[in-house]
């Protein structure tokens, strides 16, 4: 069981005005895809409340759309593009938020749930005493009918600032990976928004 402090949840969807990346130049902000948009914006938009030391990106798939056309270009024999190879890789959207912004703050990318990045961050915070807010970024969208997983729902980003004082939310270890990563983020969001629910099985308000 462990105690964190969540502040400045914010989410972005696909129906939504993404403002905060309108600071990226247009040309290189149409060289994004639509997901690496939506993390961007949600990261972008989190960091103009606060400072942090260290940013947790997590997502189940990643930008798997652009895995598959590279699959289906070897599959037709054509030769994958080197650009598309370089940003479809777990961390692309990581380094890219770098590059665009940057911004030098040490970051780490994992494939797993919103639960995995909030015990990231614990441990992170735990083990530098002189580090005292994380970002957390979650980013995904459904994958393609092609595969056997695919479950739909629409692309989102979901992002905050974590610290450890004073405690908010009680992350219950017990139950951390119950759902698909997705509806665990969703479900998140969901809990921390509603001033009526103090608890889940996963996590307490406190």
């Amino acid at each position: 069981m462990m105690q964190l402090h969540v502040s400045h949840l914010n989410m972005s969807l696909v129906d939504q005005n993404l403002s905060a990346i309108e600071k990226i130049p247009p040309i290189q902000r149409r060289r994004l895809s639509h997901l690496a948009k939506l993390a961007l914006n949600s990261a972008m938009q989190t960091l103009e409340l606060a400072q942090v030391d260290y940013i947790v990106w997590v997502s189940q798939y990643g930008d798997e759309a652009k895995t598959l056309k590279i699959l289906e270009d070897v599959l037709s024999d054509q030769t994958p593009s080197p650009t598309q190879f370089s940003t479809s890789v777990h961390n692309a959207i990581s380094g890219l938020y770098s590059i665009l912004c940057q911004d030098a703050t040490p970051a780490t990318s994992l494939a797993g749930s919103w639960s995995d990045g909030l015990i990231e961050a614990y441990a992170w915070l735990k083990t530098m005493p002189k580090a005292h807010q994380v970002l957390l970024v979650y980013y995904d969208e459904a994958l393609s009918d092609l595969y056997m997983e695919h479950q739909p729902f629409s692309a989102f980003a979901l992002s905050a600032i974590i610290s450890l004082a004073p405690a908010n939310l009680i992350l219950k270890s017990s139950h951390v990976a119950e759902d698909l990563a997705y509806q665990q983020a969703l479900a998140f969001n969901a809990f921390w928004n509603n001033h009526n629910q103090t608890e889940s099985k996963a996590w307490a308000k406190c």
